[in-house]
């Protein structure tokens, strides 16, 4: 599933911005905005938006996710005492508790955002998984369109694919509880890949 293609959609409730890949179209899921149960339905594009534009906009976040991992890695090589620090153990999913990812020890800021600790979190009564947590903005100015990613990994530590969540507007220090679906059912473990602000 990690080479999934991703669709972006709408709840047919309240309009949220939903992304997913193409092969959980069709399921009903709560939205991760309003709660209600909304069938995730791919947005059709008008025609002038496909082609050049849309590998544009894919080709620039692979490279933001890229980009945000290997910056992520070098922070960790860079603290004192040398060496990459092991991360502990991945939780397996289970269908009674919540699946928690290991979380960093400090919040992690980058292009003003402080992303605060996050877990991969089970919804009680389904099987539903999401990656959740709180991002602030800590720019004195709005931020618009703004995209957060997450790799996903495996028991082994092998990645399995990405989580994804949208927020239209971010007030100056404002707080936005993120919740990124999780549709990989093998994702043990969660790492904060890239933030951005859509151009």
């Amino acid at each position: 599933m990690s080479n999934s293609d991703f669709v972006k959609g709408a709840c047919r409730h309240c309009g949220g911005h939903l992304e997913f890949p193409t092969e959980a179209a069709g399921q009903s899921v709560p939205c991760p905005h309003c709660g209600q149960p909304t069938e995730l339905t791919a947005a059709v594009l008008p025609t002038e938006t496909k082609g050049s534009r849309g590998v544009l906009g894919t080709i620039i976040v692979a490279v933001c996710v890229v980009a945000g991992a290997g910056g992520y890695f070098y922070m960790q090589k860079a603290r004192p005492g040398g060496g990459t620090t092991a991360l502990p153990a991945p939780v397996a999913q289970s269908n009674t508790t919540p699946v928690v990812a290991p979380t960093p020890t400090a919040n992690l800021t980058t292009n003003d955002y402080a992303i605060l600790p996050f877990k991969l979190e089970k919804t009680p009564g389904s099987s539903l998984v999401y990656v959740t947590g709180t991002i602030r903005n800590l720019s004195d100015r709005q931020r618009f369109g703004v995209k957060v990613a997450f790799s996903l990994f495996d028991t082994n530590e092998a990645p399995v694919g990405t989580a994804t969540d949208y927020q239209s507007v971010l007030e100056p220090h404002g707080e936005w509880q993120f919740k990124a679906m999780v549709i990989e059912s093998k994702a043990v473990a969660a790492r904060f890949g890239s933030i951005g602000e859509a151009q």
